[in-house]
């Protein structure tokens, strides 16, 4: 039986591919797949993709027309016949014994998901990403990270959730990580591989750091898991969902995305948006109870309030 398919999108990475493809293919762990997803590339990636195809066994290619990261992984899953999924992008790499260390903490099946350590790669330096273990669902939701690129998951319990990626959208990662969160009984159906797996390699033309127009898409994803959440009665977690969506409109997409934008109009825009959808869904965050942990993000956010109605009048 197959351990673990490890889907691949791939869309014009003929600069990263063979690093990345290398990787996969000298993994210690047996009896994997490795299914790559050409999602409409228009540079050499597919010919380097047919290579790889025709020297490893375990490869393998599957090509579509361009509709984007989340649909080029949902449609990979289709062709998953592993007891575990993966996805990795095409521009990061991996350690050679990631998956079989992940694999091995699966306790025969038991696990639903086992994360990697990993390695923030940037042009100067080299930034380590790294956790021991979680104590509960709550501190997952607050701490975990939710990328799904450095996870394998049960494939049998993602049939039965039945949800896909968000097509079109960016933030996809959250989105999934979310929903899948809800879906677990307790912190023991996660084990976490303390290792450094993958090199999370950052590029300044990617996606994320350029599609400036798209950066609404978070109002979209947090309105859609709120949503699940409601729809699915789970009333729980309302404090880590408003301490986490808070965090990260004030920290990763006003600080990363909207400041960096030149467009001034668009930036007053985006600014008071932030601000509107913060005030509408979370009025009262700044008494969420993990603001009172000490740590250099909660400092911020504490005083990210009164700065971004500055940074609104001053723009």
């Amino acid at each position: 039986m197959t351990k673990i398919s490890i889907i691949v999108p791939i869309y014009n990475v003929e600069k990263y591919l063979k690093r990345s493809l290398d990787s996969l293919v000298n993994q210690t762990l047996e009896d994997i797949e490795i299914i790559l997803v050409d999602d409409g590339s228009t540079d050499n990636s597919h010919k380097i993709a047919e290579d790889y195809k025709e020297n490893y066994s375990n490869v393998l290619l599957v090509t579509k027309e361009n509709g984007g990261l989340s649909d080029a992984r949902n449609f990979g899953l289709q062709y998953a016949s592993g007891e575990y999924i993966a996805f990795i992008d095409s521009d990061d790499y991996v350690e050679s014994q990631m998956f079989e260390r992940m694999y091995n903490l699966s306790e025969n099946g038991r696990k639903k998901i086992i994360e990697s350590n990993f390695l923030w790669e940037f042009p100067d330096k080299n930034v380590k990403d790294v956790v021991k273990k979680y104590n509960s669902l709550n501190e997952y939701l607050v701490k975990g990270r939710v990328v799904a690129w450095n996870k394998i998951y049960k494939k049998s319990w993602l049939d039965t959730l039945d949800f896909k990626f968000p097509v079109g959208r960016l933030y996809e990662d959250q989105d999934f990580f979310f929903k899948m969160v809800a879906n677990l009984q307790n912190i023991e159906e996660i084990a976490v591989d303390d290792h450094i797996g993958v090199h999370y390699v950052q590029r300044s033309n990617s996606i994320s750091y350029n599609e400036s127009t798209r950066i609404r898409d978070i109002f979209w994803i947090y309105n859609d898991i709120i949503e699940y959440y409601r729809v699915h009665k789970v009333t729980c977690y309302k404090d880590e969902m408003e301490y986490r969506f808070t965090r990260n409109l004030l920290g990763n997409v006003l600080i990363r995305k909207v400041l960096k934008q030149k467009d001034r109009k668009l930036k007053r825009e985006l600014l008071s948006e932030i601000k509107s959808y913060i005030d509408t869904n979370f009025p009262n965050w700044k008494r969420n109870k993990y603001l009172s942990e000490r740590s250099k993000q909660n400092l911020y956010l504490k005083r990210v309030n009164s700065i971004t109605y500055k940074l609104f009048y001053l723009y």
